[in-house]
């Protein structure tokens, strides 16, 4: 899973280092995820499907003006070709906090992706614990501080995001049944921590990959 590598950070600039390491992977492992700043691509939608278009179009060696989004019956973004009409043969996910994008493309199966600042407190009360974590989960971040179970949970949370935006079911799916050490069969989970300006704590990423389902 490519998020066991040092997360790459997407530019506008085609002939920024980024894009050569992405295409490596991509080449590798079919499956890459990378993370980009706002400033750079524009705010919200603007910004997210001018990367998305320059990401797709970059791995698929298309013009990025000839990638454009649609969505299937779940709300789940897919990639068309604007001059065929014709789904792409890539899956993708998307997820933005702050000012920050995080975008996962891939030829091996769904992918799912959640980015959330590694300090923010998901579940205060033993409530939100619950619905949030598995029981043996739970039974672990008993024994850590506050902080580092602030901490903690926001890295279960990303992980199991992830899982349930490849899954396609959203937030209709019970996170305290899936435990983030524990992969479902067939499925790959990863998680990493990229390091920001904005907060000491910096962020979680997380990917989960169903493989072998189709794209």
């Amino acid at each position: 899973m490519p998020l066991a590598e040092p997360p790459l950070e997407l530019l506008p600039d085609p002939d920024a280092p980024g894009w050569r390491r992405l295409t490596a992977r991509w080449r590798r492992c079919g499956v890459v995820v990378g993370h980009a700043e706002e400033a750079c691509w524009g705010t919200g939608r603007t910004g997210s499907r001018a990367l998305v278009a320059a990401t797709v179009g970059h791995l698929l060696e298309l013009p990025a003006e000839r990638v454009a989004l649609e969505r299937d019956h779940r709300r789940r973004p897919y990639p068309v070709d604007r001059e065929t009409g014709r789904r792409l043969p890539v899956d993708l996910n998307l997820s933005h906090t702050d000012d920050l994008f995080l975008l996962g493309v891939s030829r091996n199966g769904r992918i799912g992706v959640d980015v959330e600042r590694a300090d923010r407190d998901i579940a205060p009360g033993p409530r939100m614990l619950a619905r949030v974590c598995h029981p043996g989960e739970r039974d672990a971040l008993a024994e850590l501080s506050r902080q580092a179970r602030t901490e903690a949970v926001a890295r279960l949370w990303v992980c199991k995001e992830a899982v349930a935006k490849a899954d396609g079911r959203g937030l209709l799916l019970d996170l305290s049944t899936v435990r983030a050490d524990v992969p479902p069969p067939g499925w790959r989970l990863a998680t990493s921590r990229l390091p920001s300006s904005r907060t000491a704590a910096g962020y979680w990423i997380g990917a989960a990959l169903r493989e072998g389902t189709a794209v």
